[in-house]
């Protein structure tokens, strides 16, 4: 959907997703180190400007750019099928189409926002994501920043002709509140530190 939601953080914001961006995602998804988890990616921006419009029209979907607040793109990172959802207990939605760029420092921050974006600005009562299992290093992020394993989604994606299972791992409002200064602490003193080492912005 179009939206205007800008949430700032320490370092980072993340800002609405915008046809402008098109060659800076493509750049991040054709990665061939960034996109072995992720589905095949067309290289031409007109492709991807064509997906940006069809987008636009999903009245579920909030995509955003990540980016420094000096306003340098870090990544791309999406809250998506929001509904209300009795399986869920509620108002919820997935997060994912995340990819930020190598060596990019932005993901705890990044994270955050989502969920402050999640809680606060669309009032879900949940927000999850969906990881393929092999991508260990992105699990063991997610399970660091407090987020719960739900389910084991049996072969529930293929990626080159193979099939990958899928880890479910979920926030719920309340969890987020209760662990929200912890992140919130961290995100800060990481700001600082990448200030004092003038990359802040």
């Amino acid at each position: 959907m179009r939206h205007e939601i800008t949430v700032e953080g320490y370092a980072f914001r993340l800002r609405p997703l915008t046809i402008a961006d098109a060659e800076f995602v493509v750049g991040l998804r054709t990665d061939p180190i960034l996109s072995r988890f992720i589905n095949p990616t067309s290289p031409y921006v007109e492709d991807q400007v064509a997906w940006t419009e069809r987008y636009y029209q999903r009245p579920d979907d909030c995509s955003f750019i990540c980016e420094r607040l000096s306003g340098q793109p870090e990544g791309m990172v999406s809250i998506y099928d929001i509904r209300d959802d009795e399986a869920y207990n509620g108002k919820t939605a997935e997060w994912g189409r995340w990819i930020l760029r190598s060596g990019s420092p932005a993901a705890l921050e990044c994270a955050i926002l989502v969920y402050r974006t999640a809680f606060e600005k669309l009032s879900l009562d949940s927000v999850y994501c969906r990881t393929v299992a092999a991508n260990k290093s992105v699990v063991a992020f997610h399970t660091s920043t407090g987020l719960e394993t739900r389910q084991i989604l049996k072969d529930y994606v293929v990626l080159k002709d193979v099939l990958h299972d899928s880890i479910e791992q979920i926030m719920t409002k309340r969890h987020w509140w209760e662990i929200r200064p912890s992140l919130e602490n961290k995100a800060q003193r990481l700001a600082k530190k990448l200030s004092s080492q003038g990359v802040a912005s």
